[in-house]
């Protein structure tokens, strides 16, 4: 006589969840599970040190504070726009064509390894990037640009 395991509804859901949690990091391979893991870790990030200024959803702030998503800055500037999220910006920008001359202070706590999930995070949700932000390249950028920014 075969005997059968019957799962109540709670443990077959938590099983089921697990299983769909694991099969969809399965196939991905290191990168992909590391810029996953950037972007999540980027969004949060995001959310404590920039949201505040431009928006949950990168919509900016009126007239104060640009947008980043639909921006024609992003694709242009990330050099700049690593260095400022440490660093600040203290010059006028143009944005979408509209000039923002509202400072952005500097963070100067942001490691290089903040400022590469952080910049993982925007630039795969507003800039149409599916890659990581190194930290290696961000640790470059950062070493030349603190000067140019103060």
């Amino acid at each position: 006589m075969k005997k059968i395991l019957m799962l109540s509804p709670i443990t077959a859901y938590k099983f089921g969840f697990v299983f769909c949690v694991l099969t969809m990091f399965a196939c991905d391979s290191k990168e992909e599970i590391k810029r996953k893991q950037y972007y999540i870790d980027g969004q949060a990030l995001y959310k404590t040190h920039c949201a505040n200024c431009h928006q949950e959803k990168g919509e900016g702030l009126a007239g104060l504070y640009p947008p980043i998503a639909g921006s024609d800055f992003l694709a242009k500037n990330k050099e700049l726009i690593l260095c400022s999220m440490r660093n600040g910006l203290m010059d006028t920008i143009v944005v979408n064509g509209k000039s923002y001359r509202q400072p952005m202070p500097a963070n100067s706590q942001l490691q290089a390894l903040d400022v590469a999930e952080i910049a993982t995070f925007i630039y795969n949700e507003w800039g149409g990037e599916k890659t990581i932000t190194e930290v290696k390249d961000v640790q470059k950028i950062l070493a030349t640009c603190k000067n140019k920014v103060e």
